[in-house]
């Protein structure tokens, strides 16, 4: 039996639905980090994507985040739909 949405989780899910941009980040350390910003989620992943080839040799994965209007970043889960 699948477990029931948390109220905070559908929350951010309802967000991620209304967001006006998305980007993807990525921190390979205290003060290297990189940041591409994108018009949809497909090409946020695919920018994530990049980064991880890119730069992921440590095993850290770039995030997607989905920015509001408010400007609030809310991170998208890999499970989510595109």
């Amino acid at each position: 039996m699948p477990r029931p949405t948390h109220r905070a989780d559908a929350a951010a899910e309802a967000r991620i639905a209304s967001a006006v941009a998305f980007a993807a980040h990525f921190r390979k350390g205290p003060l290297e980090t990189y940041r591409v910003e994108a018009a949809s989620l497909a090409d946020a992943r695919a920018a994530a994507d990049r980064l991880n080839a890119e730069h992921g040799k440590n095993g850290r994965r770039a995030m997607v985040y989905a920015i509001t209007r408010e400007g609030v970043a809310i991170p998208v889960p890999a499970a989510y739909p595109a």
